[in-house]
């Protein structure tokens, strides 16, 4: 792989991330109390809690994990995704 091909991937990587950037995903607990979304830059923009649990401490503090677990997850499938497609 010469210079110039390694120029073309980090061009690429670049346009990607800032394609990425744009992307937003959204996680949720296994019962939907809590809900996440989280751009492509992994930044959390939202969480949403039900209020029957939020004075639940231990079940807030497990969904709140749960549903960040699933965003990230999404994420990376979204990822995945757009870099198969971009370097083929």
């Amino acid at each position: 792989m010469g210079f110039f091909d390694k120029f073309q991937d980090l061009k690429k990587a670049r346009e990607l991330q800032a394609m990425l950037a744009k992307e937003v995903v959204d996680g949720s607990s296994k019962d939907g109390t809590v809900h996440v979304t989280i751009d492509g830059n992994q930044n959390v923009l939202r969480v949403s809690i039900d209020d029957s649990i939020v004075h639940d401490k231990h079940k807030l503090e497990q969904n709140t994990k749960d549903a960040f677990v699933r965003g990230l997850d999404a994420l990376k499938k979204l990822m995945a995704s757009k870099f198969s497609s971009v370097f083929k």
